[in-house]
């Protein structure tokens, strides 16, 4: 694998992928990938879709997100106004990459989800009036089975001291600096810097793509998506969309190219997807309260059966009926 493409969204990262997740798989197959990430925006809504996908089509497929975050206190409620919130004022939110490396990883990830969407809506149920967003401080708490890049190329994680304080959270095998070729003004010499910090960190770097579309075709839908998502036209959302179509699935051979000046950092990509284990379709290993329990099928089927005469009494019309479902409900439980 001399590449793996570790960050890339679908229409799941609502008006701004333009991909179905079948399809980047499909693409993906076909440009020759063996592994590749779905890391669509502070959701996992599409991981269980490209996961079976992928596993139909004989790609590895890796879970992750691409996660906002910012610095305290800020996005905790009770540092905010309701007019604050309202307007949405506070610090622009940083994206990093997460990875996840095992069940624990998955775990942890759904709860940062969870706390990022949690306070999204007023308190009595009423509209949005707020992004998704978790803190540095959530990060660290959740970072166990994790590996974390340091994001995009235009809001990524950039300074030393929020990287060594990842590198702190996550340790040196599981932070990456991310770096990002979308051949805009002064990418190289943004691409250079972060090289050069992380060789200070005595970290990798990894390459990634931050793919939005699985075709050059479907990039053009991108486009409008983006221009409504900003409530504008597609003239006017040009600073904010990606334009010049470098975010669509390329094949490992051009990503290669495109990264000549840091072969180190494709290559991460590889060794690092060869740590990534984690199978959505059969890794969960959900465990209910009471399943170390080994009697606990029959101990359930006794208590129903004892209380089986109060509720259907010999004459009742419904005795029969009743029997048979409650053999049915019972060896659904068991079998699941």
């Amino acid at each position: 694998m001399p590449y793996v493409e570790l960050h890339a969204h679908s229409a799941f990262s609502f008006l701004d992928g333009s991909s179905q997740p079948a399809e980047l798989v499909d693409a993906a197959v076909a440009l020759g990938y063996e592994a590749m990430a779905l890391t669509d925006h502070n959701g996992v809504y599409g991981s269980m879709e490209f996961a079976q996908a992928a596993k139909a089509s004989g790609l590895k497929a890796i879970q992750g997100t691409e996660l906002d975050v910012v610095d305290e206190p800020w996005s905790r409620p009770e540092h905010r106004s309701a007019t604050a919130d309202l307007r949405g004022e506070g610090p622009p939110a940083r994206h990093l990459t997460l990875l996840v490396r095992d069940a624990r990883g998955w775990a942890n990830l759904c709860r940062l989800l969870t706390k990022a969407h949690a306070h999204t809506r007023a308190p009595d149920g009423g509209p949005v009036v707020d992004a998704p967003r978790v803190t540095l401080a959530d990060v660290e708490e959740h970072a166990e089975g994790l590996v974390c890049l340091s994001g995009c190329s235009r809001d990524g994680v950039r300074d030393e001291p929020t990287m060594r304080r990842l590198l702190a959270a996550f340790g040196r095998d599981a932070f990456r600096v991310e770096l990002q070729r979308p051949f805009q003004r002064h990418d190289r010499m943004l691409n250079r810097g972060l090289a050069a910090l992380a060789r200070r960190l005595e970290v990798p770097t990894v390459a990634t793509g931050n793919v939005h579309s699985h075709t050059r075709e479907r990039a053009r839908l991108q486009d409008v998506l983006v221009a409504i998502r900003e409530h504008t036209t597609l003239d006017a959302s040009e600073p904010v969309r990606r334009g010049n179509h470098a975010h669509v699935l390329a094949s490992p051979a051009a990503m290669a190219a495109r990264f000549a000046d840091h072969p180190e950092a494709v290559e991460e990509t590889s060794r690092l997807a060869e740590t990534l284990r984690f199978d959505l379709t059969q890794d969960l290993g959900y465990r209910y309260p009471g399943a170390e329990d080994d009697h606990a099928d029959r101990t359930l089927a006794e208590i129903c059966h004892a209380r089986f005469d109060d509720r259907y009494p010999q004459g009742s019309k419904q005795r029969t009926a009743a029997i048979e479902r409650l053999e049915t409900e019972l060896r659904l439980i068991a079998g699941l």
